[in-house]
């Protein structure tokens, strides 16, 4: 065994953008079965990471029209960071990706001394939210359990993920083990306007 296949990885970037919602993990797992091949946990991160590029591909060259989307998303996104400036936002996932579709939410971390401050700002401005609770692991080894709050704005699905202050140097892992890729305001802008950027 090894590294999934790239005819693996292209049918997976399929199944990934026809269903919306469908983790990446499923979408490598039903690939694989459709292929008979065997997925090499040894490489999970690595698969996954492909799996991005690959379904970034896909997009662009079968549904141009989601570039448009995701560029609409990425501007809701520095809007909500810069009305949440003071909790020092990055972004996260498929927005920053660049794998968005149309049920793709915008999701920030926000770094508070509390997760009431944040309450706070949103019952201060009179933003009705949901809140639950996520966890995420760290290279060390570490679980933490952080609060989330998520309401509408608009037409966007805004989800707040809240660490203690002092995560913001510390990157938590993503299912697989690889580096939770995130971004600045500033490193959004500059992917808007450039196409590219290092968010590690």
């Amino acid at each position: 065994m090894g590294p999934a296949s790239l005819e693996l990885l292209r049918r997976a970037a399929r199944h990934a953008a026809e269903s919306p919602g469908q983790s990446r993990r499923d979408s490598l797992r039903v690939a694989a079965d459709e292929l008979g091949e065997t997925l090499d946990p040894r490489f999970r991160s690595a698969d996954l990471e492909r799996l991005e590029l690959e379904l970034g591909q896909y997009q662009a060259t079968f549904r141009p029209e989601q570039r448009e989307h995701l560029a609409t998303l990425r501007r809701a996104a520095l809007e909500a960071m810069t009305f949440f400036a003071e909790f020092r936002p990055r972004l996260v996932g498929d927005v920053l990706t660049g794998t968005a579709d149309d049920y793709s939410p915008i999701v920030l971390q926000l770094f508070a001394s509390t997760p009431e401050r944040v309450i706070e700002c949103l019952l201060g401005h009179d933003i009705p939210f949901e809140e639950s609770e996520t966890s995420y692991q760290y290279p060390d080894g570490r679980h933490e359990r952080v609060s989330v709050f998520a309401f509408g704005a608009g037409d966007d699905h805004i989800v707040l993920e809240v660490f203690p202050e002092e995560r913001l140097r510390e990157t938590p892992l993503v299912p697989g083990g690889a580096k939770l890729r995130r971004a600045s305001r500033r490193q959004v802008e500059a992917l808007m306007q450039e196409g590219a950027v290092d968010t590690h």
